[in-house]
């Protein structure tokens, strides 16, 4: 089985892509004032009284300010280049969508079950989701590399270049670098910081954390039962 590995951009042009879009509705939003927030802003009021349910997609694309957007497509730049190049293009996008789809969801689910209703920007929900499937990436590979080990088939590749998955996959550079330890301690480091802000949608950051877990696990499934 022979690694492969798109390099360059292409590897990660999805996440580009998303970059794109991300920083295009900014600049959109600093030309247009509060009329592209009014209209694409995740409000609980205004997905169920007036239906606008495609606030689910585009309050993902939107953020409140120059550092708000930064600080986010930094940690989506590092991320989607990462787990893009890990799962593919085509799940990738699924991911992160979904991911974002459930953010806004437990978003919403938040703001009426405690009656504050409030208008919500950004991508971290969707972000948080890339967190959680990197954490079931990590558990997979160190559950693969155990079973080499108690096989004995560990002596026949390299650890610090490994193969992912059956379709030659490589792991991309860095990752080696990752551990379950440490994604746990920044996981509860951002959902404490998460708290202790103000103008963070914490309910945001849990379901996107939680739905990226679900995803990633399940098609991992589905992948197992394809091979």
């Amino acid at each position: 089985m022979g690694g492969q590995r798109e390099t360059g951009w292409r590897g990660y042009r999805v996440t580009l892509a998303i970059m794109a879009i991300n920083i295009a509705a900014y600049i959109l939003c600093t030309q247009t004032g509060e009329v592209v927030y009014n209209m694409g802003s995740m409000n609980a009021e205004r997905i169920f009284v007036d239906k606008q349910y495609y606030r689910f997609v585009t309050a993902m694309f939107l953020h409140a300010d120059i550092e708000h957007i930064v600080s986010n497509m930094i940690y989506l730049a590092g991320l989607g280049q990462m787990i893009e190049q890990m799962i593919g293009h085509v799940r990738f996008a699924v991911l992160y969508l979904l991911s974002g789809f459930g953010a806004c969801a437990f978003s919403i689910m938040y703001a009426v079950l405690t009656g504050d209703i409030y208008d919500a920007v950004g991508a971290s929900g969707a972000i948080f989701g890339l967190i959680g499937a990197l954490f079931i990436l990590l558990v997979i590979r160190d559950m693969r590399r155990r079973s080499r080990r108690r096989s004995g088939d560990a002596g026949g590749m390299s650890e610090q270049v490994d193969v992912l998955d059956a379709d030659g996959r490589v792991m991309p550079d860095g990752y080696e670098n990752i551990s379950v330890g440490k994604m746990v301690y920044v996981v509860v480091y951002m959902i404490y910081a998460g708290t202790r802000a103000e103008r963070i949608d914490n309910a945001a950051h849990v379901g996107g954390l939680m739905c990226g877990l679900l995803i990633m696990a399940v098609m991992n499934l589905i992948k197992a039962r394809r091979i």
